[in-house]
């Protein structure tokens, strides 16, 4: 290869490792948003629950050690409820 065509070929990969970069930095924005809805959709449910039926709070740990050994976060569509399990 030539100097001139190595230059060059070293320029697009600069930018092809930019746009990744600022991909990346997206993605991760996006996710965090994500993360943030989530966790104000759980706080507003766990506030509701524990206005609504207080005999809950003594039993939630039970319930989440339950749910981590059956449920496969991976494996739960989009809106499921335990009802709905694969």
């Amino acid at each position: 290869m030539e100097e001139m065509d190595i230059q060059q070929q070293f320029c697009l990969f600069q930018k092809e490792i930019e746009i990744a970069t600022a991909l990346t930095d997206q993605t991760k924005l996006d996710l965090m948003s994500a993360i943030d809805t989530l966790k104000i959709e759980v706080e507003v449910l766990r506030r509701f629950i524990k206005r609504h039926h207080p005999d809950f709070v003594p039993l939630y740990p039970q319930l989440r050690e339950e749910a981590m050994r059956e449920v496969d976060p991976e494996w739960m569509e989009p809106g499921a409820t335990s009802d709905h399990k694969r």
